[in-house]
């Protein structure tokens, strides 16, 4: 070997030395797919260099990190290949391919609009534990040259210490997915256990579920049968909390079978990658968290995030036991409290009234102290009436079966997390005996429907629930001091459901301003008699 030959060869050990420390320097796997494809270029004197990842199918490229192409030009390209053409070839046939002029083999697929002229050619594939991981791609050697039976080595050479450094670096970044996997569930199921609110609990979890799969925005959402609600949001651009006018979109896949579910587009997101997986307490599906980001997601992702949801819906359904506990343990707090207002406070207004009526035998000569007592009386009576009206409502709430009282109190609590504060219920009259099954049947429909339209249209600071009942029938009234009724109102679903079911009954619903012109008044009134 003359000298020259010999600076030759010293001079590609020296580049190859170097090729190998910098794609080994690295543990960010796509830090070193980059280095990867630059060591190539750099080796071979090539233009243009790129890495295609092979998709989980085996039928296309799922990434496509490339060199040598500006950001303007890629993106006046557009849409990064598909593994078509001679990439195809190479994941059809994962051999190395030398090409002088690429666009004369047969399977070429041409080249698409704003993208550079290619003609010298050199692929060679990359190897995972024996598996093909991805393809290296070069071409255009510089000097207008082909590619060389050494440089077809060399890259082949490249292509294994590749494969060994892109090993380590998906070991490393599947052990960081684990590490931010562990640390997500400690936090969300610390929250829970501390006492955190419902909400918070449910903020984190879209929170983390953005930071685990690398997503742009996160949500938690219930279902609702004209729409979703937006529980929980999180990242850029997130929906605001509310009601969400979507009956159908891949959220409902997974809100209905219960199964992860991925889309490229919904209304949720609109048109971004999103991936959907359950949140459950127990066997039931009770919401369903969901990202989305600016490119798809794949198993992996799906595999962390349904691992994640399932451990934060054990939270969830530990939230519920506990939050049973506490209203278990509430209902008996009113039920003392009902005992106490019956047996002490009652008592002695009852003692105090029949004291004030037998002063008043003694004042009957002095007519303005008799209309004082006469008044003192009857307030002691509304009073004494109030007491008893809160004693019922105390012991009713929260049982099974309390009827029609806590059927109702049970409609507000359910819809309470979509409002802007939990609804003062105010109760008059013998609501549990004096309303026929019939007419409660409608009423917690029409309940249920009112709040609704409160938490989806509004935009209320404050919400008034009152149910009444006198000899001539029963009333419920709805307030809310939002935005109030518009110029047009329309004739919606729920509209026609509260007029539907006031005829049906022969009874009338009105929708009216609130007090001083402000907010929303929904009167809808039922005769009892017959």
């Amino acid at each position: 070997m003359d000298q020259t030959s010999s600076g030759r060869a010293d001079l590609r050990a020296t580049q190859i030395l170097d090729a190998v420390s910098a794609v080994t320097a690295d543990l960010e796997l796509e830090s070193v797919l980059g280095r990867v494809v630059e060591a190539a270029c750099d080796l071979v004197d090539a233009r243009y260099g790129a890495l295609g990842v092979v998709s989980q199918d085996g039928n296309g490229l799922s990434a496509f990190v490339h060199r040598g192409i500006d950001d303007e030009t890629a993106a006046a390209i557009g849409h990064l290949p598909a593994g078509r053409g001679i990439l195809g070839l190479l994941i059809e046939q994962p051999e190395p391919v030398r090409l002088a002029d690429i666009t004369a083999h047969p399977t070429s697929y041409g080249f698409p609009a704003h993208h550079p002229p290619m003609h010298s050619f050199l692929g060679a594939p990359v190897r995972v534990r024996g598996r093909v991981f991805g393809n290296l791609y070069l071409a255009e050697k510089r000097g207008g040259d082909v590619f060389t039976q050494t440089d077809e080595e060399v890259v082949i050479g490249l292509a294994a210490v590749a494969g060994t450094a892109i090993e380590h670096a998906r070991l490393y970044d599947e052990l960081s997915q684990r590490e931010r996997w562990r640390d997500a569930v400690l936090e969300v199921t610390t929250s829970a256990l501390v006492g955190a609110p419902l909400g918070e609990v449910r903020e984190r979890l879209a929170s983390f579920a953005c930071s685990l799969v690398d997503a742009e925005v996160g949500v938690v959402v219930g279902p609702h049968e004209d729409g979703l609600w937006i529980l929980a949001a999180s990242g850029l651009d997130a929906p605001r909390h509310g009601f969400l006018p979507a009956p159908e979109g891949p959220a409902w896949g997974t809100l209905l079978e219960g199964i992860p579910v991925r889309s490229d587009t919904g209304p949720v997101f609109g048109a971004r990658p999103s991936l959907w997986v359950p949140l459950r307490t127990g066997e039931e599906v009770v919401a369903a968290l969901g990202v989305a980001g600016a490119s798809p997601f794949g198993d992996r992702d799906e595999a962390l995030l349904e691992g994640f949801a399932a451990q934060a819906s054990l939270v969830l359904t530990t939230e519920r036991a506990r939050a049973d506990l506490q209203r278990m343990s509430l209902i008996e707090d009113r039920e003392r409290i009902g005992r106490d207002l019956h047996d002490t406070v009652i008592q002695r207004l009852f003692a105090t009234g029949l004291s004030l009526q037998a002063t008043r035998k003694r004042a009957e000569a002095v007519p303005d102290v008799v209309e004082r007592l006469d008044r003192a009386v009857d307030e002691i009576d509304l009073t004494v009436k109030e007491i008893r009206a809160t004693i019922f409502a105390l012991q009713s709430s929260g049982r099974a079966g309390g009827g029609l009282r806590s059927s109702v109190l049970e409609v507000v609590e359910e819809l309470t997390p979509h409002l802007p504060r939990a609804p003062r219920v105010r109760f008059d009259g013998p609501i549990d005996t004096a309303v026929p099954p019939a007419v409660g049947e409608q009423l917690l429909p029409v309940l249920r429907e009112a709040l609704t339209n409160v938490a989806k249209h509004a935009e209320a600071s404050d919400v008034e629930v009152e149910l009444s009942v006198d000899a001539t029938g029963l009333t419920l009234l709805v307030s809310d001091d939002g935005r109030g009724i518009p110029d047009r109102p329309g004739q919606g679903l729920g509209r026609r459901n509260l007029d539907e079911r006031a005829s049906r009954l022969g009874g009338e619903v009105h929708w009216t301003p609130g007090a001083g012109g402000r907010g929303t008044q929904v009167r809808w009134r039922v005769p009892l008699a017959g």
